[in-house]
């Protein structure tokens, strides 16, 4: 069914989680590309153990351009979806069997899946996240739920529409950079609830983090 999928899964220092994640994958989908940025633990190791790509980048690139090593393999694999999920287990195998379906079925250019509850985050990660919610909508006249969402599915034909550049301090900011993009170029996009694990207690942007993350949703605005 997900045969012209590749589900790319971005991942550093993932041993403990990588495992478990693809065991519950590799049953469900055949394409699947585990992005190691240099790790520095036995992640690919264990990635090792699965019938599954594995592209090891020399340096610690940034998950923006795990990113884009995963998008250039979806296009020269001839993939017509290339969906993305965070290598530590936070996110529901089903959530992501829901979003590729819905994409498939209704020809959307993005699903982006949100969290449904935020009521498990502390109190930083979910007021940072409605305040983001909510200058996004002030700046892009879109209301979308969750821009940072690791968990989204794109329909590879539009990779050009989309050519993210975050990178350096802003590598954690390329699925925002990417939902401005989708919205700026006036794509099909659906969004879809989802469950999520809540993992390691301080893993998120901080207030810095944050701020900044602010200031690059003005300037993919308007640049």
């Amino acid at each position: 069914m997900y045969q012209d999928f590749l589900i790319v899964v971005p991942a550093y220092n993932e041993e403990k989680n990588i495992g478990k994640l693809l065991s519950k994958l590799v049953p469900k989908f055949k394409n699947i590309l585990v992005v190691d940025n240099n790790s520095q633990d036995k992640t690919v190791e264990e990635v090792k153990k699965f019938p599954v790509f594995c592209a090891k980048h020399k340096y610690n690139l940034g998950k923006s351009l795990s990113m884009k090593t995963g998008m250039n393999f979806a296009i020269i694999q001839k993939k017509k979806y290339i969906a993305y999920l965070d290598a530590d287990g936070q996110h529901k195998v089903q959530d992501l069997e829901k979003i590729c379906s819905l994409v498939k079925k209704k020809n959307y250019d993005a699903v982006l899946g949100y969290r449904k509850n935020l009521s498990n985050l502390n109190f930083k990660k979910k007021y940072g996240t409605r305040l983001l919610e909510f200058f996004f909508s002030f700046l892009y006249k879109r209301s979308i739920k969750d821009i940072q969402s690791g968990l989204r599915v794109i329909n590879t034909k539009i990779s050009k529409k989309i050519d993210w550049t975050s990178s350096g301090i802003t590598h954690y900011f390329a699925d925002a950079e990417i939902t401005c993009l989708l919205c700026l170029r006036k794509c099909k996009i659906a969004q879809v609830p989802i469950d999520t694990i809540t993992s390691e207690k301080y893993k998120g942007m901080n207030l810095l983090q944050g701020l900044l993350l602010l200031t690059m949703l003005l300037f993919w605005r308007f640049r």
